[in-house]
């Protein structure tokens, strides 16, 4: 963390006004949700405020919020008007948000489609891209990892580099770790905002996204969150509205399978036919 930790060592402890601190338009918390606020505000009401916000200082007099909303919407509840803040001088854009990354990261209480989400926001001030240009090349990389994409070309190779250095900069997170969950950004509004609302875990929603039947979906998103059935009993519904409790066929199989191997690299595609052929000669011999 010592990007991180030099950063913060060049900021100062403040009261701050409550009513001057500005929430920038992006922000990568969505699941401030008003009963999280009230117990927040009990709490902080009872035994003050542990942990400072953070705020940049802004040229003209302004305090912009990088981290801390939680905080500020429960001090707005209760009322008070001066918040304790770690206050630093104008920052870069990619310095706010990789604060903001790394806190949440900490804190680890980031819904998955709001982290993703704010990585590749992060990725794309990094590199000075936008954010749809880094979603695009990340679906590439995945695209490439599963063999539907041969090889790159050396600008390819090279922005890699570029996003792999950028992403470690956070102390926790890879490429890797936004391609596996990439999908989470084309799910189903209503399961997003589940899992935003901290009622839906990732690999729940992942099940729930497979249903093609929008209205089937939501009546079993509604009993699922409502605590009306089960995990199991989610899981066989599931399997059953995908026809996945059904077993391939023998040829369905096989043909499953040719596909998956014509997508693979040449390269993968010799290594296996060498392996077939050493074993070949194990049997025979």
């Amino acid at each position: 963390m010592s990007k991180i930790y030099d950063i913060l060592q060049k900021g100062t402890l403040q009261k701050v006004g409550t009513g001057s601190i500005i929430i920038p338009n992006y922000h990568d918390r969505t699941d401030v949700d008003e009963d999280t606020i009230e117990k927040l505000a009990k709490n902080i009401s009872e035994v003050g405020q542990l942990s400072p916000i953070l705020l940049e200082k802004k040229a003209n007099g302004d305090y912009e919020l990088i981290s801390g909303l939680r905080r500020l919407r429960a001090f707005y509840k209760l009322v008070w008007t001066q918040i304790d803040a770690i206050v630093l001088e104008e920052l870069d854009e990619e310095s706010k948000m990789l604060i903001m990354i790394t806190e949440n990261a900490q804190r680890q209480n980031l819904n998955d489609y709001d982290l993703i989400v704010s990585l590749i926001h992060f990725l794309a001030v990094s590199t000075n891209t936008s954010d749809d240009e880094v979603r695009n090349f990340l679906n590439k990389i995945k695209n490439m990892e599963s063999g539907k994409i041969k090889s790159f070309s050396i600008d390819d190779k090279k922005f890699q580099k570029v996003l792999e250095y950028n992403i470690e900069k956070t102390d926790k997170y890879s490429l890797k770790s936004i391609t596996n969950k990439l999908k989470v950004l084309n799910f189903h509004p209503d399961i997003i905002k589940a899992m935003q609302e901290r009622k839906l875990l990732y690999s729940y929603a992942v099940m729930l996204n497979k249903i093609k039947e929008e209205e089937k979906m939501q009546e079993l998103l509604n009993l699922f969150i409502g605590f009306e059935i089960s995990k199991d009993e989610l899981k066989a519904s599931v399997k059953k509205l995908t026809g996945e409790d059904r077993e391939e066929s023998p040829l369905k199989k096989a043909n499953k399978a040719i596909k998956e191997f014509n997508n693979f690299s040449d390269e993968k595609k010799k290594l296996i036919q060498d392996k077939i052929a050493e074993l070949e000669k194990l049997l025979t011999a």
